[in-house]
């Protein structure tokens, strides 16, 4: 009998350690996800309801992106560092055109390496899984171009409207330096 009691108290104890170290993998799995894929992460996992489907979704989505995307050419960098020079000149005096200019060269270092485009939702899909640390300065420089696009037609531009574009500014900036 106490024989018996010895194997199944070893038995316990053997389930209980495979299953904290399960458990241990498993967190451990999530936040190397989390960590790889930082604010998209947490994103898709809401979106998803499940932490394991937003890492699967995610791993595929880096995958076929990974595939298509192309480096840019030494011209290409030396052409698209004069025009992000250019929109940093604009901004002083045309805050609406420098945050259009930005839009611009962004998308188009987009298009150039292959990203998709053809969607905005896409676009910071693609960048999220590739460039995890900028994608939400991509999604607000999107917003604020979005926002303030108009503010070119009516005139003059409130301070705090042109602080917005100047962040707007910052945020496409931070993406073309990943970009490139």
């Amino acid at each position: 009998m106490s024989t018996m009691l010895l194997i199944i108290a070893i038995l316990v104890v053997v389930a209980v350690v495979a299953a904290v170290a399960f458990i241990s993998r498993s967190r451990g799995q999530s936040n190397n996800a989390r960590e790889e894929f930082g604010p998209e992460f947490e994103r898709v996992a809401q979106e998803r309801g499940s932490e394991k489907e937003a890492e699967r979704e995610l791993r595929a989505r880096r995958e076929k992106v990974e595939i298509q995307i192309r480096p840019l050419t030494d011209e290409g960098r030396r052409r698209y560092k004069e025009e992000w020079e250019m929109v940093e000149r604009t901004f002083v005096d045309n805050p609406v055109l420098a945050l259009d200019q930005a839009n611009r060269v962004v998308t188009d270092i987009l298009t150039e390496r292959n990203f998709p485009t053809e969607s905005r939702q896409k676009t910071a899909e693609a960048v999220g899984v590739v460039h995890s640390k900028v994608v939400e300065d991509f999604r607000d420089a999107q917003r604020i171009h979005a926002d303030t696009a108009h503010l070119g037609e009516e005139g003059s531009i409130e301070d705090e409207s042109i602080e917005e574009m100047r962040r707007g500014i910052q945020k496409y900036r931070s993406v073309y330096e990943r970009l490139v």
